[in-house]
């Protein structure tokens, strides 16, 4: 509804929206029962003029549109309504305290308000216009101008929310500080506590420095409690008090630099600190991340005293799991009591062993990452990789395994309806299993082995699910990053070691090892070069057939396979012994040439040396022995010159060293 030449409209539209139809309206029209204003064309209504229809469709028009005159009023005031694109600058650049602006909803209402004030000034003006031109007959009373904009306002905020006052006097007050000195002041539409500063209670860098310290300190104060502390010492300073809610307001102002304080410096940069973003690798083996996960599922356990036995149900397994982050897949996992270095060990190694069910070989991967943990104990371990690369101290968000034994709780966990120990201790109470129905039925939950096959369980299912996957991502691994792992290596990073010594004897090398006594040896010669050490062995408890061994000062390590055992009776024979036979003697041959070439090279290098110094096989040198006369000089002095060449007894005579020696006896 609008008015044209001051006549209260209404469109077709508006009418034939249930009042009555578009042929009944036409009649009316044509018999002159209705009076149509305007005639519709594009994008101009059809206008009908309300007090020509009959009295029941005007009076239909009256109960649908409350007070229609004021509606039309108000909509010719909100048709010259400009929204002020300076005002909207001007907003957008306000800055409080230096850095916070105004929220999206104030910026609207003030550029509104700005623009309402702008139309008023507009009708003002038109009037003042219209009163110079016509007289004083059409002059404009203020008191009903503004008091007519004040009605209007509920309906402009409508389409146009403001944060303009109500009340026609005040309305009028804050038009005439709009307009001082004749230009906007769009500083005069910002809220008083944006803007003044004056009335705070806590102003000055004195008072804010305290109010820092109560908020920041350990005990993690509430509100009340800071306030009651602030007051305390604004009394001493003659400060004014604060309340509860202004603590809370200042708190929520200071909280990115009190919260270091009280909630920790680890809280602090997981909340705050600016955090790298990472994406997951591109091929398996590139990347692994282990950490011990407390698995929330209990078992019950007997537990005997010396008053007799009790059984508790709130016990709970730990596994450690290593992930491959690249499709999420547990490439390893050990399950304990209670996460240790053993139990990391042996995840790691099933992990080791897994890749080669995988891959047709053990690989080991380029990164792994872990907690601190045992740090200095585990580096020995951990070393399989190229890289060692432990998540910082208290940043849990930079260990992908994390959210992943989240996904293991809510996915599989949560199955195991009879045992389910639920969420964290921080969850919602509404998130937990119902307790009393655990008690009541606490006879269903298993023992350590179900526990065991449960968990088993959840791994298992998570490898079926990703396997296909895992393995099609092998071709993608570049071949510098494809690392093989010995058995060697395998042996000495994850083999378990018996705790005594073992020397060589002609058996071979025998170890106890599981509480079966057995035999091992090597093909490898330079087992036998150091047969007179004493060896540690490290094995594979899964694997006897080979053993690892070890020097004392571990830096002499030989690869041992276990011995064959060959028939006695020839009608014992099976296929592959002969192979073994052969085996054994090639080696005894190739020790016995590598002893007798040995001896070969000894012999001539010694017959050299002899014959370079021929006094050394004078038996009358090496010993003061006599001839039957007594006599050892001249036998010695014989002995000399059997073996002494007479070409170099005169070569020596003759020399110039020779005549050296006699000028210096001469000297004498």
């Amino acid at each position: 509804m609008e008015y044209h030449n001051d006549t209260l409209c209404i469109s077709h539209a508006e009418l034939t929206d249930g009042i009555l139809t578009a042929s009944n309206l036409r009649k009316l029209v044509e018999r002159g029962k209705a009076t149509q204003i305007q005639r519709a064309c594009y994008g101009t209504p059809a206008l009908y003029a309300v007090e020509s229809l009959p009295a029941k469709y005007r009076a239909e028009v009256k109960r649908r549109y409350v007070d229609p005159e004021a509606q039309a009023k108000a909509r010719a005031f909100i048709d010259i309504i400009v929204i002020d694109n300076v005002a909207a600058a001007y907003y957008e650049g306000v800055s409080i305290d230096g850095a916070r602006g105004l929220s999206d909803e104030k910026r609207m209402l003030y550029t509104n308000s700005a623009s309402i004030l702008n139309a008023c000034r507009t009708k003002l003006m038109e009037a003042e216009a219209e009163q110079k031109k016509v007289g004083r007959s059409r002059r404009v009373k203020l008191s009903e101008f503004w008091a007519a904009v004040a009605a209007h306002l509920p309906r402009v905020a409508d389409i146009y929310p403001h944060s303009l006052p109500e009340n026609p006097r005040v309305l009028q007050r804050k038009y005439q500080e709009y307009f001082r000195g004749g230009q906007p002041n769009y500083e005069v539409l910002i809220s008083g506590k944006f803007r003044n500063k004056n009335a705070a209670r806590v102003a000055t860098p004195e008072q804010v420095a305290w109010l820092t310290k109560f908020l920041e300190y350990h005990t993690n104060l509430d509100g009340q409690e800071v306030a009651d502390y602030y007051n305390t010492v604004a009394q001493g300073f003659g400060w004014p008090t604060v309340t509860r809610r202004t603590m809370l307001v200042w708190l929520q102002k200071l909280g990115w630099l009190v919260n270091a304080g009280r909630q920790g410096a680890k809280e602090y940069m997981n909340r705050y600190g600016m955090q790298n973003k990472r994406f997951a690798p591109t091929a398996p083996m590139l990347f692994w991340s282990l950490d011990g996960w407390t698995v929330e599922l209990w078992y019950k356990k007997r537990i005997e005293g010396k008053r007799g036995g009790r059984t508790t149900y709130c016990n709970r397994m730990t596994v450690v799991v290593v992930l491959d982050p690249f499709n999420k897949y547990p490439i390893g996992y050990a399950t304990g009591y209670q996460e240790s270095p053993e139990l990391i060990k042996a995840a790691l190694r099933d992990a080791t062993n897994h890749t080669a069910e995988l891959f047709g070989k053990r690989l080991r991967p380029v990164q792994i990452q872990s907690d601190n943990y045992h740090i200095k104990i585990m580096l020995p371990t951990y070393g399989m990789a190229e890289y060692v690369t432990p998540a910082q101290v208290g940043n849990a968000k930079a260990k992908p395994i994390e959210p992943y034994f989240r996904r293991l709780n809510h996915k599989y966990a949560k199955k195991c309806s009879g045992n389910w120990s639920g969420y964290g201790i921080t969850s919602r109470k509404e998130s937990q299993p119902n307790m009393e129905w655990v008690n009541a039925h606490k006879g269903q939950i298993p023992d350590e082995a179900g526990v065991r096959a449960q968990i088993e369980w959840i791994i298992e299912s998570e490898r079926a699910a990703k396997r296909e996957e895992y393995i099609a991502g092998f071709s993608r691994i570049p071949a510098d990053r494809l690392l093989p792992m010995t058995t060697e290596s395998y042996l000495l990073t994850f083999g378990e070691q018996t705790g005594f010594k073992n020397t060589l004897e002609g058996s071979g090398l025998n170890v106890r090892l599981l509480g079966e006594r057995r035999t091992y040896d090597s093909f490898n010669l330079e087992f036998r070069k150091y047969a007179h050490l004493r060896w540690s062995i490290r094995y594979d408890p899964d694997n006897l057939h080979e053993v690892l061994a070890v020097s004392d000062e571990g830096d002499i390590r030989i690869l041992l396979e276990e011995k064959y055992v060959q028939p006695m009776a020839l009608a014992d024979r099976r296929p592959g012994d002969a192979e073994q036979l052969q085996r054994v003697k090639d080696f005894n041959d190739e020790l016995k040439r590598t002893v007798i070439d040995y001896d070969r090279q000894a012999t001539e290098i010694a017959r050299e040396s002899l014959l370079r110094h021929p006094d050394l096989g004078n038996p009358y040198i090496t010993g003061v022995l006599t001839d039957s006369r007594g006599q050892n000089k001249d036998r010695k002095s014989q002995y000399r010159l059997e073996y002494t060449d007479i070409a170099e007894e005169t070569a020596y005579e003759e020399s110039e060293g020779a005549g050296i020696a006699s000028d210096t006896r001469d000297l004498y």
